[in-house]
């Protein structure tokens, strides 16, 4: 399909396609000399959009774009419709997401033309996004803190996305936001003090796990994460399929001293996961799983001293309780002692004012924000 500007849009059909969707970052060479990228692994990706492989498949359909000008892809966008989302909110929402374009509002244009055309066949009314494929994985475009290298599981896009999805007439939906909690010496007194009032509920223990315990706990995570968030923001309940596909990339990366369960008398009632900040070594990996590169990009890991609190959930009766104030605390005085010196709580909604009104009282900085837009079909 030719548009104005010379651009010519295509419907992935093929797995050559498909790599060339993928591949499109590196092609395009977007993201030359940004410090702030953090690649993706290429496998993953190929994985994750494949029709036979990916897990979103089982909730929902996507048509994958992509953009040419002459021979030469210059962006590419899914449009997506979940079905589990229309069967909890509404039928008039579709999405788009893995957005990539050159700084070109031709070929933008012409990609955000290309989503809304197939979600107005599928029957809808709006378009969000962009979430890929959706809110638990890469969401938003950042408005705020693009030029800070994001932690693990974050996503970092070119400065100028905003711009262009506003000048098609996206505006804003709502803001993530991203919180560091940095160097606690200077009120440690303070967070002793509070963890004491705190911890006065005796019926609640903490343990930590062993390695091998983490992905046999994966059901019983999953089964609290889909009670505890079921009235956050955009929330759907993750499949088993999706929940081990987390699962299995969250291993590799966990902090056994950080991954923090609570008990009421042997139930676990809550939990708290921090994971390694695994960013400069995908950099170092730049999306391909080189055994070369391993040891190099293991190093890159190891000298990071942030941390990721990456999930976290307390079954609904059991909050007001101060559990997860208690995750939260023993997370920084672990975490400080085993030399990490910044814990990154990403992403929290604006609307989830209770975990926002708690990074506060830690003195969390908001360092980073991610926006995602609507506007009506057209």
């Amino acid at each position: 399909m030719m548009t104005s500007g010379g651009v010519v849009i295509q419907p992935v059909r093929s797995p050559a396609d498909l790599k060339t969707f993928v591949l499109l970052p590196w092609t395009t060479g977007i993201y030359d000399n940004d410090h702030a990228w953090v690649p993706p692994v290429i496998g993953d990706q190929m994985k994750m959009l494949d029709r036979k492989h990916g897990s979103f498949y089982e909730i929902g359909d996507a048509e994958l774009f992509l953009a040419y000008r002459g021979n030469r892809p210059v962006g590419r966008i899914t449009a997506h419709v979940n079905h589990l989302y229309e069967q909890r909110y509404d039928n008039r929402t579709g999405f788009f997401g893995f957005f990539e374009s050159i700084n070109d509002q031709a070929v933008a244009d012409a990609l955000f033309d290309a989503a809304a055309s197939w979600l107005k066949r599928q029957g809808k009314e709006v378009i969000q996004g962009p979430q890929s494929f959706s809110i638990y994985e890469s969401v938003g475009f950042e408005t705020s803190g693009g030029d800070i290298l994001p932690t693990s599981g974050l996503f970092h896009f070119a400065s100028y996305y905003p711009v262009l999805a506003e000048a098609k007439g996206f505006q804003k939906c709502v803001d993530w936001h991203c919180f560091l909690v940095r160097d606690i010496e200077d009120y440690r007194p303070y967070l002793s003090q509070v963890k004491e009032s705190f911890m006065k509920d005796q019926n609640i223990t903490y343990r930590t796990l062993k390695r091998r315990e983490i992905s046999q706990r994966a059901r019983e995570v999953m089964e609290i994460f889909n009670v505890a968030w079921a009235e956050n923001w955009g929330h759907l309940s993750l499949t088993e399929k999706q929940f081990k596909a987390f699962f299995k990339e969250l291993r590799l990366i966990v902090i056994p001293e950080l991954a923090i369960f609570a008990e009421d008398k042997g139930k676990t009632i809550g939990f708290c996961i921090t994971v390694a900040d695994a960013s400069p070594a995908l950099r170092v990996l730049n999306g391909r799983l080189y055994p070369w590169r391993f040891l190099r990009a293991w190093r890159a890991m190891k000298r990071s001293k942030r941390v990721r609190t990456i999930v976290m959930g307390v079954l609904p009766e059991y909050r007001g309780r101060h559990i997860d104030d208690v995750f939260y605390l023993k997370t920084i005085e672990k975490g400080t002692s085993m030399g990490y010196n910044a814990s990154d709580c990403s992403m929290v909604v604006e609307t989830n004012r209770k975990m926002i009104d708690a990074l506060n009282v830690l003195r969390a900085d908001c360092y980073k924000t991610y926006r995602i837009y609507e506007r009506d079909l057209w």
